[in-house]
C-alpha cells in the first residue's frame, strides 16, 4: 500500500488516501474516495528527484505520492522508465560541465552570433519600413522628450545648408535634418531610421555661443563635422543594425524566460540612452574624417566640437574624473580622448 495525497479537480480540498498496486489495475481508497483504474489509464509526470511523483488519472484528477520508498515502488510497478533529466540530476557533475557549456554558448551567440545575424536581416529590411519606423520613433521622441526648436528661422536654415553640403550624391537613404529644444537631453545630435538626423537647440547654442552669433566660418565647420559623423551613422545603417541586435536579443531572452513583455522595449528611450557600439562610433568617426576632407573642412573642427560637448559632459557629472577615466576602458563606447586624438591626426 502507498500513502499519497489526492485531489479530483472538482473541489481544492486534499483527500489522504492509499494506492493499491493490483497486476493490471490500481485502486484508489482513502476519506471519501474509491476508485479503480487501469495501468493504461494512468500517466505519470516527469519525476525530479526531490520532489514528489505526480500520478495523473484518466478522469482528469492526480495524486501526489512524497515518500522516496513509496515513490520508487509506483515507478517500478509502472515500469518507469526515467528521461534524460532524471538521469542527469543524478549527476551532477556532468550537469554543471553542460550548464557552463551552454552559459559559453549563450555567451558566443550573444558576443558574435547575434551582431553577424542581426546586421544581415537589417541590411535585408526594405527601406520603406525603415522610413516608416524612423517617422514613428520620431513622433515618440517629439511627445516624450523635445519641443519645436526655439532658434531663429534663419539659423535652422543655415542648419539644413549645411546638412545638404554634406549630404552624398549617393545616400543609401533621404537624408533630411530636424531641429529640436531638448533640455532633458542637452547639447545632443542623433541619427534615426530612415535618414532623420536630429540636433538639438543646445547643440547648436554650444557651438555659436549664447550670443546670437551665425553659423559661420570656423563654427560652420564644427556644426557640418557634427552632422557628417551623424550622416555617417546613417550612411552605414547603424540605427538599424543596433535595434535589430536589441530585438534579437530580447526575443531570445523572452524564449529562455517565457517573457515576452519586454520586446516593446525597442521605444525612444532606447534610442537616446543605448550607445553606439566601439566599431560603429569609430566607422562613423572615419566616414566624417573622409567626408569632411573631400569638402576642404578640416577635421579638426569635429574635434573642437567634440571637445567641447566632452567638456561640458564632464563638468556636470559627479563622477570623479579618475573613474570615468577607467570606466572608457571597460566601456564599448570609444573614449572621447581617443576619439579626438584621430581626428586631429587626421587634420594634419
Amino acid at each position: 500500500m502507498i500513502s499519497a495525497n489526492y485531489f479530483d479537480h472538482q473541489q481544492g480540498r486534499l483527500h489522504m488516501i492509499w494506492l493499491d498496486l493490483q497486476d493490471t489495475f490500481i485502486t484508489l481508497n482513502g476519506e471519501g474516495v474509491s476508485k479503480h483504474f487501469s495501468r493504461q489509464e494512468l500517466h505519470v509526470d516527469e519525476v525530479f528527484m526531490h520532489a514528489p511523483c505526480v500520478l495523473n488519472f484518466a478522469d482528469g484528477s492526480h495524486c501526489e505520492v512524497h515518500d522516496a520508498a513509496h515513490k520508487q515502488s509506483l515507478l517500478a510497478w509502472l515500469n518507469h522508465q526515467p528521461s534524460w533529466v532524471q538521469r542527469w540530476q543524478k549527476k551532477w557533475l556532468a550537469a554543471l560541465l553542460a550548464i557552463m557549456v551552454m552559459s559559453g554558448m549563450l555567451f558566443a551567440a550573444y558576443q558574435w552570433g547575434v551582431p553577424v545575424l542581426a546586421d544581415i536581416v537589417a541590411e535585408r529590411l526594405p527601406v520603406s519600413y525603415e522610413r516608416v519606423l524612423g517617422a514613428e520613433l520620431m513622433t515618440a521622441i517629439d511627445k516624450s522628450f523635445m519641443e519645436p526648436s526655439k532658434l531663429s528661422d534663419q539659423k535652422i536654415a543655415r542648419a539644413e545648408q549645411l546638412l545638404r553640403r554634406l549630404r552624398p550624391k549617393d545616400a543609401r537613404v533621404p537624408i533630411h535634418l530636424e531641429v529640436r529644444y531638448a533640455p532633458r537631453i542637452g547639447a545632443n545630435a542623433f541619427a534615426l531610421p530612415g535618414g532623420t538626423v536630429v540636433v538639438t537647440d543646445q547643440l547648436i547654442d554650444m557651438i555659436v555661443g549664447y550670443g546670437g552669433n551665425d553659423l559661420e566660418g570656423y563654427l560652420a565647420d564644427e556644426l557640418s563635422g557634427v552632422l557628417a559623423h551623424e550622416i555617417g551613422h546613417v550612411q552605414k545603417n547603424h540605427a538599424m543594425r543596433r535595434l535589430s541586435r536589441d530585438a534579437m536579443i530580447t526575443v531570445i531572452a523572452g524564449t529562455l524566460f517565457g517573457d515576452f513583455s519586454s520586446v516593446v522595449a525597442l521605444a525612444p528611450t532606447a534610442i537616446l540612452n543605448r550607445e553606439y557600439s566601439r566599431e560603429m562610433e569609430i566607422e562613423a568617426d572615419i566616414y566624417a574624417i573622409e567626408r569632411l576632407i573631400q569638402l576642404n573642412i578640416s577635421p579638426s573642427h569635429l574635434a573642437d566640437a567634440l571637445e567641447t560637448m566632452q567638456n561640458q559632459r564632464g563638468a556636470g557629472s559627479k563622477i570623479p574624473p579618475w573613474l570615468r577615466a577607467s570606466l572608457n576602458y571597460s566601456s564599448t563606447h570609444p573614449p572621447a580622448a581617443e576619439r579626438i586624438a584621430r581626428m586631429r591626426a587626421a587634420a594634419l
